[in-house]
């Protein structure tokens, strides 16, 4: 038998899910813009980004680490309220020490602080796209959350004619919204570890598989940052910040509902998202030209923020091993981190040539791993869709090992033999289906599943 994730049931269904993950993202970014915004009243911007971009970048990545290794070791404070509780107050608390105090030794060592308890909430949560939301609903849960937090965040900073996130102030709503979230921690139950004596092991890809999603992962985000550091002046003159933070937040929008329904589509438009600093950087003094790109390549990046998030959550969700699911999270920081560290090194020419064999290597590597994840066996398929299946109607692991016998026409006896129970527990696995899915007989669950496959 093949374990699974203890499917919860919310109130609220998956908005709970976006609600709890958007606001997560709203209030920890806002309470990192915080930091930067303070940092820059002391150093310049080469050192600020190096810090914000690079080193608190690390900090996030121990964090999210944690998460994963809690998972692994003890599922049960891993994904237990105790530890996103705990990081809340030590961010809060951050917060509020940052915007009072004068003192940059002090406020860049607070910010470490915060930067590994921002690192462990969104570890935390969204491991939960793995093992709480379907594999046809992930993209869109994600898109949305994060576009929510993206244009909260721009929204809190318009008053005070756009200051008021230099403002002490800004702590004060840093500490409303992550009351609010509390709230809705409130209401998170445990990972299920399921049942003792289980080995987690990958089925149906390979360790070289996993390794190169990892590299590919970090290569795509390396590039990206590379792309938004090209010397590229009119765009950057005239595309405003809340422009940035609106078409950033559709493109996640747009980018989690395509790769809900297509994962090949949404990986290629990831791929397409690294054209556009090229394409803007070759209608040279082109203004409109540039601009355009530039709003189309913040359009795009909501792709590569969902596909670096999709890849190792299904890798994770398909495999039972939750602690893979931040992986995808931790390889974006350390591209954004290393990105963000060559941009400061390469300047001008060098950096595009530079960023321009970065962009080959990420070519060929890209299409090795989308023949991997997404060109695969007629097996392989026929699994994903009974899993699919049976999280749409929160089928238990036991139930998904009847239900894949009962497609392949096997009688009760045969599937009884087969799974080493008796027939009447059989019986009850069955019955249980039927209900799950509101169905009468075998017929119609055989029919209403494979009509699920054409759509």
């Amino acid at each position: 038998m093949t374990p699974s994730f203890k499917k919860i049931t919310m109130p609220l269904g998956l908005m709970y899910y976006i609600l709890l993950i958007g606001l997560g993202f709203l209030w920890t970014g806002t309470a990192y813009i915080i930091q930067a915004y303070r940092l820059f009243r002391y150093l310049d911007g080469d050192m600020v980004n190096i810090l914000t971009c690079g080193i608190y970048y690390i900090c996030q990545i121990v964090g999210i680490i944690i998460v994963s290794i809690l998972y692994k070791k003890s599922p049960k404070i891993g994904s237990g309220r105790i530890l996103p509780l705990i990081s809340t107050i030590i961010a809060v608390v951050c917060t509020l020490i940052s915007v009072f105090t004068d003192i940059l030794s002090f406020l860049i060592t607070v910010g470490i602080f915060l930067n590994l308890a921002i690192g462990i909430l969104s570890g935390s949560y969204l491991t939960r796209l793995a093992t709480n939301v379907p594999r046809t609903k992930r993209g869109t849960v994600f898109g949305s959350a994060y576009a929510f937090g993206s244009i909260g965040t721009w929204i809190l900073s318009m008053p005070m004619n756009g200051k008021f996130l230099w403002e002490p102030a800004s702590a004060y709503a840093v500490i409303t919204l992550a009351a609010i979230s509390l709230i809705l921690l409130k209401h998170l139950s445990p990972y299920q570890k399921p049942e003792q004596n289980i080995k987690y092991t990958l089925s149906g890809i390979s360790n070289k598989t996993v390794w190169l999603a990892a590299i590919v992962l970090f290569l795509l985000t390396l590039e990206s940052t590379l792309g938004f550091s090209f010397p590229l002046k009119d765009a950057a003159d005239n595309v405003y910040i809340e422009f940035t933070r609106a078409f950033y937040s559709i493109g996640l929008l747009v980018a989690g509902i395509i790769s809900d329904k297509s994962r090949r589509l949404g990986a290629i438009c990831c791929l397409a998202s690294l054209s556009f600093p090229f394409a803007a950087l070759a209608l040279g003094n082109n203004v409109t030209g540039e601009v355009v790109m530039w709003i189309l390549a913040y359009l795009f990046l909501g792709f590569i923020s969902t596909h670096r998030i999709l890849v190792f959550s299904d890798i994770s969700s398909n495999n039972n091993i939750p602690s893979l699911a931040v992986v995808g999270l931790i390889m974006g920081r350390l591209g954004d981190a290393f990105g963000t560290l060559c941009s400061v090194i390469f300047k001008g020419t060098s950096l595009v040539i530079f960023s321009t064999i970065v962009f080959v290597i990420v070519i060929l590597f890209f299409f090795q791993l989308y023949q991997r994840l997404y060109f695969i066996s007629y097996e392989e398929r026929e699994r994903q869709h009974i899993s699919e299946y049976a999280s749409r109607f929160l089928l238990s692991s036991r139930e998904q090992d009847v239900l894949s016998l009962i497609i392949k026409g096997r009688s009760n006896s045969e599937i009884a033999n087969e799974l080493c129970i008796t027939e009447s527990t059989v019986k009850f696995h069955v019955g249980n289906i039927f209900k799950k899915t509101n169905l009468h007989n075998r017929q119609e669950l055989i029919t209403h599943y494979e009509f699920g496959k054409r759509i």
